[in-house]
């Protein structure tokens, strides 16, 4: 099968879920990224890339033609010369902007909503007001949790074009150090923006070294509120506790959770309505064996068990966030026996092979 996958990025750090795609995936991949209407293609995986636009056919009638039509018409020239079976796009607003190239050239297409896309109310005042015609169009619409699958419904999408497939673990990678005690340490993983809220895992962290002044917090990741944290933690007068360790490879990710007692992450809806689809830092985590203490939100109440794989607090509940920190840190065993839970959980439900075969048996029934 040739399968064209259209993605925003070409390798944004925090997408692996989308480079899973393209490396993983059983087709030919032509992949196709540089905004929601695509500029480039990689014919070899992202290795090397090409401009779309140099593929414009040279005529008189062109000579007429806007830049936009232009750009539309080279997409379409891409895709019948390579003979493209099914479309792949990465987030409901490439949908959006390939949907019609599709019906035009009768290409089944298949969108996979991530997160943003299916919530924020600047998308969906924008490009969401074409999502009732991309529900049609479109032959599947893949989305990663029970919250999303009943946000999708609510704007529309049919549910018989609906699947809800949640992302897959690199068990070579992450993996569990069965019974081994970890450092008095807590990571947190993920970019640096709103909904993840780091601020608030800071703040509870403060907490906790009131009762556990040996504690240590890692944080990894980038993102816009980088700044703005690491101003928190000098003012809260814990810089000596806690490090940020920037963008990490996922095998250095790894290497830090074989060494910490949990995971913490405080997401929460922001005022602009953007939401977690379901993070893939907190699974990885729990494959690598570790209790994960978190929000009750969007996805992450599909993968934690509460008292059972982790702890589960409300939005914005920074007080219980650390008594359930300091628990952990008091009772290094049952840390130990929810990260085992937690290992096992993901082990049997939603590694990598797993995941990928259920996202190629959607994209296998479109074609037909």
């Amino acid at each position: 099968m040739n399968l064209a996958i259209v993605s925003t990025n070409k390798d944004k750090y925090s997408e692996t879920f989308i480079h899973n795609h393209i490396r993983l995936l059983p087709a030919t991949i032509h992949f196709l990224f540089d905004g929601y209407l695509p500029k480039q293609y990689s014919v070899d995986k992202g290795i090397t890339s090409h401009s779309i636009l140099d593929l414009k056919k040279k005529s008189f009638k062109n000579l007429f033609k806007t830049e936009q039509e232009e750009h539309l018409s080279s997409i379409e020239r891409y895709l019948v010369k390579n003979k493209i079976d099914v479309i792949l796009c990465e987030y409901g607003p490439s949908g959006t902007e390939m949907m019609h190239i599709a019906k035009r050239l009768n290409i089944p297409l298949v969108v996979h909503f991530h997160g943003y896309d299916a919530y924020r109310y600047d998308i969906l005042s924008s490009y969401g007001k074409k999502y009732l015609e991309l529900f049609q169009i479109a032959c599947a619409i893949i989305v990663v949790s029970k919250h999303m699958y009943t946000q999708l419904i609510k704007l529309g999408c049919p549910e018989n074009k609906l699947h809800c497939i949640v992302y897959g673990i690199d068990t070579t990678i992450f993996k569990n150090r069965i019974n081994q005690l970890k450092e008095p340490l807590f990571i947190s993983c993920g970019r640096f923006v709103e909904k993840k809220s780091p601020q608030s895992t800071i703040k509870a962290f403060k907490l906790v070294l009131r009762e556990s002044p040996n504690a240590k917090l890692i944080m990894i990741g980038d993102g816009e509120l980088l700044q703005e944290c690491k101003n928190l933690v000098q003012e809260l007068n814990i810089s000596q506790s806690v490090e940020f360790k920037g963008v990490q490879i996922q095998k250095q990710i790894a290497q830090l959770y074989n060494q910490a007692l949990a995971f913490i992450q405080h997401s929460v809806t922001t005022h602009q309505n953007d939401s977690e689809g379901t993070p893939l830092t907190i699974m990885e985590a729990m494959c690598s064996g570790l209790a994960v203490v978190s929000t009750k939100h969007a996805g992450i109440v599909d993968v934690i068990t509460d008292g059972y794989t982790g702890f589960m607090i409300d939005e914005n509940d920074i007080e219980t966030m650390a008594k359930h920190m300091i628990f952990l840190l008091e009772n290094p065993e049952r840390a130990l026996k929810l990260g085992e839970a937690a290992s096992q959980f993901i082990i049997s439900n939603h590694t990598l092979e797993i995941y990928t075969q259920r996202l190629w048996k959607v994209i296998e029934n479109a074609k037909k």
